[in-house]
């Protein structure tokens, strides 16, 4: 057994938001959007460190790995805040976008 946790799958995910109060999924999607954010920071500082100052090929491909794996968690999370967004409606709520502002 790992010792490292994996995030839940998106039907476990889904289920479990399906306890949330409104107030919990709409702070838990702020979070995603915050986390994105930074993902997104981090992907354009190490594109401009490859782009400049990268010597050599394997520590150029080794942070593209990074960049691409930023990338997936990126869309793992914008769909984690879709199934929010589901829920919601699924309460027959409408889904407000929170401001994107740091």
């Amino acid at each position: 057994m790992s010792a490292e946790s994996l995030p839940i799958n998106p039907s476990a995910f889904a289920e479990a938001i399906k306890e949330l109060s409104l107030p919990s999924i709409y702070a838990k999607a702020s979070e995603l959007k915050n986390s994105i954010v930074h993902l997104q920071r981090s992907n354009t500082e190490l594109q401009t460190f490859v782009s400049e100052s990268c010597e050599t090929e394997t520590e150029k491909q080794e942070l593209q790995g990074y960049i691409a794996e930023n990338e997936g968690v990126v869309e793992a999370m914008n769909a984690r805040i879709q199934l929010l967004k589901t829920e919601v409606e699924n309460r027959g709520q409408r889904w407000i976008e929170l401001d994107e502002t740091e």
